[in-house]
């Protein structure tokens, strides 16, 4: 009964092993988190350029439509001032620039017209033409200086002089038919419509777009601000580097077109027939702000990983210390239970299960029986010889193989000097390693038994005692039974009341069910008396025909016809009705089909729910007979369908229910009511079958149903019901009857049949 002692060595390898796997685990954690926060910061700055560059290709391709409508325009003006017939004068040039209709074009504002003198006159939809001083613009004194420069010049914005809105000036030379220079036209574009477009993107994307020319002004900047219109970035370096780039592209800059402090991310596209760039920026602050979230979800996720692995590692650490102070605390524990194995005052044995063989004995089991330990250890009890019956050994046996344990049973020992006791002898079989053990404890209980053996001669006296009582209580029993079978009288007679309420629902709905073909025989009949009188006039005048007497020959077959299955109909009613009530009327007993009978019961129960929106199916099997009760059983059926119509279905809008019959055995019959309706509560069917229960208390229910079907099927034919059901699963009734009906007692306690009725 020693425990296997542990090595210390292979918990301190566990500890070592365990703290290098945390410390791996925790490094790799680290630097794969590192990795990912660095991945994603390259692949969020790529994904911020490409997004740039889509949002400055649809800006350049918006602008550079914009920019051709102008110079479109302005085509269609020089055209206009080449076709006009007779001298090309100011006063020709005006009137024309000021005729040309702009108004259906958004974007521009107003047509200007300069003369080679550097006077100006303004046409515009939104203000009459005017006269004004335009040679105080850089481009058109460009233009009047260089005339022979044909090209297209996007001037420096500015506010118009007569309403203050921010415009964009394109002009270019006119010239005549002959190509002499005749002045400058312009066109204004609307800076605000650029700054309506470049307000969502940039509000939407917390950047800035910029219209920038290759001059070095600004053209337009959204959001808008009036100190960025104009501005001259000439001596930005950044300008130089970008004329002498690709089409489009991206570089930081910390002060580029911005006021603002921190490095921001410019993308630019240039545009096609300009000198115009688009330039898309974003600060590296709102770049990165969801990275820097993900960046710290990543970091926290791994702190939190860390803090679990710390708290795994610690608490192994900590269940191998305590594992170790166990392993000290097991030798304690052992010592300590062979000192109370030992001590113990109940006599306690271990036995080999295989040898039978004693392994330990305490001291209680040797004082019991007599011997020193080293006489029992080694040696069975059969040797030692304590059993007295060896049968008691073999069931003893037997049952811990079966069972495993034994609980306080009685047997006989012999004492070492021959003397025997009763004890009552328990016993465990249990495990060590790869042996298996038994422990068996008893208790000497032979001054138990002795006092037993008294208090039984005690029990004696007591019942002759009894025994007088008793007569008298006889005497009280029979006052009693005089009173039961008047309550018996009366139940009866509220079964006999039942039935008759049944029956006369029967008659009301069969005398229902004959008005339909008795209707249709006194219709048919009246037709045909009809029919006859006007065949007898037609003969007594000598008027009849033969299309007459034909006509009257097939009406006559087709109401002979009806008549015969009307009348039919009603005969077939009327039959089954004799024999239902009849049935139900007494309690004669014969031999009967159990599918016709159930039938003609079903048939009769039809006027109580044809008109309803219930419907009952039968199951019913051929060739089965019965020597029984088929009143009691007709009753059975209608007591069940009138509860399924009365309680089932209440609030139901349609319900089935199913009448299905089986024989299951040679000499048994199963039948099996079911409904789909409202089911019962455990309350109720608990006390279902208690005479004056019901849930329909004044509302037409007597709570004699159940109880009348009870007592059908238990006392008459001899059966079992079964009912099971829950609150919306329906309801099913489970009827085992035998085919035989057992004999009734009569009021005398005598046995007989009823005599059979063919």
């Amino acid at each position: 009964m020693k425990l296997p002692a542990f090595s210390m060595r292979p918990l301190l390898r566990a500890r070592l092993l365990l703290l290098a796997f945390a410390t791996i685990t925790i490094v790799t954690l680290v630097a794969q988190t590192w990795w990912a926060i660095a991945q994603d910061r390259q692949q969020t700055l790529a994904s911020e350029t490409t997004n740039g560059l889509v949002a400055v290709r649809l800006l350049e391709e918006h602008a550079t439509q914009t920019l051709q409508d102008a110079v479109h325009t302005l085509d269609r003006v020089s055209r206009a001032v080449q076709d006009s017939p007779g001298d090309k004068d100011t006063s020709t040039i005006r009137r024309i620039v000021a005729t040309h209709d702009i108004g259906h074009s958004r974007h521009l504002k107003a047509l200007q017209y300069v003369t080679p003198q550097g006077l100006s006159w303004i046409s515009s939809p939104d203000y009459p033409t005017h006269a004004t001083q335009a040679s105080l613009h850089s481009h058109i004194r460009y233009l009047l200086k260089h005339s022979g420069d044909n090209h297209v010049l996007v001037g420096h914005p500015y506010a118009s002089a007569y309403d203050s809105q921010w415009v964009i000036p394109v002009a270019r030379t006119l010239y005549g038919p002959k190509g002499e220079p005749l002045g400058v036209i312009s066109v204004d574009i609307r800076l605000s419509y650029f700054g309506a477009l470049y307000a969502r993107v940039a509000k939407e994307n917390n950047a800035s777009v910029t219209l920038l020319s290759d001059e070095g002004f600004i053209l337009a900047r959204s959001p808008f601000e009036a100190r960025y219109v104009d501005r001259d970035v000439r001596d930005n370096p950044r300008l130089a580097t970008l004329r002498g780039s690709a089409v489009e592209g991206s570089f930081d800059d910390n002060d580029f077109l911005d006021d603002d402090e921190g490095t921001k991310l410019y993308t630019y596209r240039k545009l096609s027939g300009f000198p115009i760039t688009t330039v898309y920026a974003r600060d590296y602050a709102s770049v990165f702000a969801p990275w820097e979230r993900r960046s710290f979800e990543r970091v926290l996720l791994t702190a939190l990983t860390i803090a679990l692995i710390g708290t795994l590692t610690y608490s192994l650490l900590f269940y191998i210390r305590r594992l170790q102070r166990t392993q000290n605390s097991l030798r304690e524990s052992e010592a300590k239970f062979l000192s109370m194995f030992r001590r113990s005052p109940v006599p306690h044995c271990l036995v080999r299960s295989d040898t039978n063989q004693f392994l330990e004995a305490n001291d209680a089991w040797l004082q019991q029986f007599g011997f020193r330990l080293d006489e029992v250890i080694g040696h069975s009890a059969v040797e030692l010889g304590l059993w007295v019956y060896p049968g008691q050994r073999t069931q003893l046996l037997s049952a811990l193989a079966t069972s495993g344990s034994v609980d306080r049973m009685e047997i006989e020992h012999r004492h070492r000097d021959g003397h025997c006791f009763t004890c009552l002898l328990s016993g465990r079989t249990m495990q060590s390693g790869a042996d298996g053990m038994l422990l068996f404890s008893l208790v000497d209980v032979t001054r138990q038994r002795a006092v037993e053996q008294e208090i039984r001669d005690m029990n004696q006296q007591l019942e002759r005692r009894v025994q007088v009582r008793t007569e008298r209580l006889e005497i009280a029993n029979h006052d009693l039974s005089v009173a039961l079978e008047s309550v018996r009288s009366m139940q009866t007679e509220l079964v006999r009341s039942e039935k008759l309420a049944a029956l006369g629902s029967l008659v009301a709905g069969v005398a229902h069910e004959l008005n339909t073909p008795i209707g249709n025989c006194v219709t048919v009949g009246s037709t045909l008396q009809e029919q006859v009188n006007e065949l007898t006039q037609a003969f007594a005048k000598g008027e009849l025909r033969r299309s007459t007497l034909q006509r009257f020959t097939d009406n006559a077959t087709r109401g002979t016809d009806i008549l015969m299955r009307a009348l039919g109909r009603a005969n077939h009613l009327i039959g089954s009705f004799k024999r239902v009530a009849v049935d139900q009327s007494s309690d004669q007993r014969r031999q009967f089909d159990l599918q016709t009978t159930l039938r003609e019961v079903c048939l009769t129960l039809e006027p109580m729910y044809k008109k309803s929106p219930y419907q009952l199916t039968l199951e019913l099997p051929e060739g089965v007979t019965m020597d029984s009760f088929p009143g009691a059983l007709g009753q059975l059926i209608t007591n069940f369908v009138s509860n399924a119509l009365q309680h089932g279905f209440e609030g139901r809008a349609s319900g089935h229910m199913l009448l299905r019959a089986e024989a299951s055995a040679l000499d048994r019959i199963t039948l099996q009511f079911s409904d789909d309706g409202i089911g019962m509560t455990e309350d109720a069917r608990n006390r279902i079958y208690d005479p004056f229960f019901t849930t329909k208390l004044g509302h037409g229910g007597s709570g004699l149903g159940m109880n009348i079907a009870y007592n059908i099927v238990h006392e008459l034919l001899g059966g079992s019901i079964d009912i099971v059901s829950s609150p919306d699963a329906g309801t099913c009734i489970t009827v085992e009857l035998p085919r035989c009906a057992p004999a009734r007692l009569d009021a005398t306690g005598e046995s007989h049949r009823h005599q059979r009725v063919a």
